[in-house]
């Protein structure tokens, strides 16, 4: 499976959160990336060194902050911003930091 650039998820992740207001644990941050990059609950536990009950309650908090029903939403939901944020003009990974603000290719 092709991974996404983290440092590159990362900054789509920040902006994501900050763009809706949303009070994130670090760890809940982390588990939205990790099901961007197409970890099951499994996978991300042991990546993470914690037992598997850990990651399930996270995600259950992630989905009910994000208003969704599972990882595939989280991810869908995260591939439609970053698309928008292209469409904005954002094309490189220093423009999707918090805050930055959209600017336009068009002459």
């Amino acid at each position: 499976m092709a991974q996404i650039d983290v440092d590159t998820l990362s900054r789509i992740v920040d902006r994501y959160v900050a763009e809706r207001s949303l009070r994130l644990s670090a760890g809940e941050r982390l588990e939205i990336m990790r099901m961007a990059q197409g970890y099951a609950c499994k996978e991300s536990a042991n990546l993470a060194g914690i037992s598997y009950e850990t990651i399930r309650a996270r995600r259950k908090r992630v989905y009910r902050k994000l208003s969704v029903d599972g990882a595939t939403e989280v991810t869908s939901s995260l591939l439609r911003f970053s698309l928008l944020l292209m469409a904005a003009g954002q094309r490189d990974a220093r423009d999707l930091a918090p805050g930055a603000e959209a600017t336009s290719n068009a002459p």
